[in-house]
């Protein structure tokens, strides 16, 4: 019986490490108009900024509904495998609910379902680590339990470039988008509990970057022999930036690249930075 991994496509995850793992990528869909678009299949996060730049409303977004969680599961469980399904946190998306109404549907005991209390590259830094478990022969209820433990122990760091789509989503007060564009301040961000929370600010994105690992640091957070996950949107320059910083101040084992997709890239817009790590 092998171990299958499922997850969401807010999860961010690079196609070269889903398909090394065999994860299996359930899409959200993103509607820009009367125009839908399955994420990560008919769009691609490149389109999708060019697309956001383009119209004034910002898109909305469709969680995946039980009957295709329904579909995505059985598809596996039928093999005699048993799945792990690892989605993003329940304060931002209906799409965990809907997988526990599907896991209800099928009544199957080698199906997990977890929210993760993350998203982006949170969520898919979680998804790897579960991934590799099963790579190594693991069995599911293991990995369940451990992944259950390790969501709780993700700091999640993001800087916000723009505060114009925070504005236009009636996060932030026109006021207040003006004011902080001039003062070139930079919202970072967290998850926490699973849901989006300012934890600090900085004027430029430098500043904003130091901030994170001096944060870290005050943490007493070692991130000596660890995996770091990295994102942008559309802004890969700022990503390098990132990833010197990181190795300059840390020596990890390994930093995985990622891309934020349309989900979190509606509401940060492009330029948005971030990075986590277990702590």
């Amino acid at each position: 019986m092998a171990v299958k991994i499922i997850t969401d496509s807010t999860s961010d995850i690079p196609k070269h490490v889903a398909d090394h793992y065999g994860i299996s990528i359930v899409p959200l869909k993103v509607l820009f108009g009367d125009q839908e678009y399955r994420d990560g299949i008919d769009l691609t996060n490149e389109e999708f900024y060019i697309k956001l730049s383009q119209h004034r409303e910002l898109p909305k977004t469709a969680q995946v509904n039980p009957g295709e969680f329904v579909e995505a599961f059985s598809k596996y469980l039928n093999n005699g495998d048993a799945v792990i399904g690892i989605f993003i946190s329940s304060q931002l998306s209906g799409t965990y609910n809907s997988a526990v109404m599907a896991k209800e549907i099928l009544n199957n005991d080698k199906l997990y379902i977890i929210d993760s209390k993350s998203a982006t590259f949170g969520l898919g830094h979680l998804v790897i680590e579960a991934a590799e478990m099963a790579f190594q022969g693991i069995e599911a209820e293991d990995i369940f339990k451990q992944i259950e433990v390790l969501k709780n122990q993700i700091a999640f760091y993001g800087v916000i470039d723009t505060l114009e789509y925070l504005k236009k989503g009636g996060r932030l007060s026109a006021t207040s988008a003006i004011a902080g564009s001039i003062l070139g301040i930079k919202p970072i961000i967290s998850l926490i509990n699973g849901a989006v929370a300012v934890i600090g600010k900085a004027r430029g994105r430098k500043r904003a970057f130091l901030w994170m690992l001096d944060h870290l640091k005050q943490n007493q957070v070692d991130l000596t022999d660890k995996r770091v996950c990295i994102a942008h949107a559309a802004s890969p320059e700022s990503l390098e930036e990132l990833k010197q910083l990181i190795r300059d101040n840390f020596k990890t084992k390994e930093i995985i690249d990622f891309s934020l997709g349309p989900v979190i890239g509606t509401h940060t817009g492009p330029g948005c930075i971030g990075f986590c790590c277990f702590t």
